[in-house]
């Protein structure tokens, strides 16, 4: 693992944005070090305080993490072990295995590779199962997330497959994962978030996948529908805020010395306040306008805005929608909410990471494509 790691040192921090100037496009250096560091950290520990701390090299001296690994690869003596104890770490039970097989740059291409084919294998399931209109919609959220720069980057890649998975299995899997089941879905998609990700937009795994059950949903009312969209979005956040605590108050436990549950509580308390860190006052608005300027660039608008005219243009031409079809769509403007309330929950987050956290705006254009494809497709059915 040492070996692939040093053997492709000059793929790790090679561009800190696909395209110079586009901030949606940034790669987290910083973050891909660390990961990187925690999975060849050398330090002779029992498994479970490896697993509590899941501890990187650290020189302390100032350095930026892409350099502590630099040097660390370079021989350099008089590092430390510093911890991550609030965050579980999951990314490194694939990763290990990986770097004994693959260098840095390897596991990059396959992430472009894995994540193409899910891409496609979602596509294909919503055609073959009658939902092609959801497929416009999909195609430009997914495009309008920048894949390529969620596959050229550890730290973002995560999410983005769990909320592909999550969406292949609902296309796919549908008839066997109904009720009971589709509410465990999301429960494990958000213990999935919680065990993998390193904090980046956690709620992209429930607000896709969710969208396209709720295509699936055409035969129930409005009132199943939107029970189903808040019982599913319950589940995923139990699982979420369940694996979370479950890490701190393991670690307490385990290693009590590490202090896991004051170091996440000080996390949340800091992630979550309405403070930046040039201690500027916070708002939702504030947090919604710094995202949606990372986000809404020249070339997306312009995806978005044909997409949007498109389905509109469809509606216009069928006929007018009639009360309890309109009420039918209330569950897609919920979803469309969802990125305002991570950006509540987490405003110092979402502010200060912009860069990733605008991915959470994809939430709503998914939800709000859907809402116009589902509307101009049912009514074109009515008139025929």
């Amino acid at each position: 693992m040492h070996r692939n790691v040093y053997n492709s040192r000059d793929a790790v921090g090679a561009c800190a944005q696909v395209v110079t100037g586009y901030d949606s496009t940034t790669v987290d250096n910083f973050t891909d070090s660390i990961i990187l560091s925690q999975a060849i950290c050398p330090v002779n520990a029992p498994v479970l305080e490896k697993a509590v701390y899941n501890y990187q090299v650290n020189y302390w001296r100032g350095y930026e993490q892409p350099e502590n690994l630099e040097r660390y690869l370079d021989g350099e003596e008089g590092f430390r072990y510093q911890g991550y104890t609030h965050y579980w770490g999951g990314y490194l039970t694939v990763l290990k295995p990986l770097l004994l097989i693959f260098d840095y740059g390897d596991i990059l291409v396959i992430n472009i590779i894995l994540q193409t084919l899910l891409t496609a294998l979602i596509i294909v399931g919503l055609y073959k199962t009658g939902k092609k209109y959801v497929i416009l919609p999909f195609l430009t959220a997914v495009l309008s997330m920048m894949p390529i720069t969620a596959a050229l980057c550890l730290q973002l890649c995560d999410v983005f497959y769990i909320a592909l998975t999550a969406s292949a299995l609902v296309v796919w899997k549908r008839e066997r994962i109904r009720d009971e089941r589709m509410y465990l879905l999301f429960l494990l998609s958000g213990m999935a978030t919680s065990y993998f990700d390193f904090l980046t937009y956690p709620f992209v795994s429930l607000g896709v996948p969710l969208v396209i059950f709720l295509a699936y949903l055409d035969e129930y009312g409005p009132a199943e529908r939107i029970c189903y969209t808040i019982l599913c979005s319950m589940e995923w956040c139990v699982g979420y805020a369940g694996m979370w605590a479950g890490k701190w108050i393991l670690g307490s436990i385990l290693a009590p010395e590490s202090g896991a549950l004051k170091v996440a509580i000080e996390s949340i308390q800091y992630r979550g306040s309405d403070l930046s860190s040039d201690n500027v006052h916070l708002t939702v608005f504030h947090v919604l306008l710094k995202n949606m300027y990372v986000y809404l660039r020249w070339p997306i608008m312009l995806l978005m805005g044909a997409a949007a005219v498109y389905l509109a243009v469809r509606i216009f031409r069928a006929r007018p929608l009639t009360g309890s079809r309109f009420c039918m769509l209330i569950p897609y403007a919920m979803v469309c909410l969802y990125p305002l309330a991570w950006y509540m929950i987490a405003k110092n987050h979402s502010y200060e990471h912009a860069f990733m956290a605008y991915r959470e705006l994809i939430i709503a254009a998914f939800a709000g494509l859907c809402m116009l494809a589902e509307a101009g497709y049912y009514q074109e059915n009515l008139q025929d």
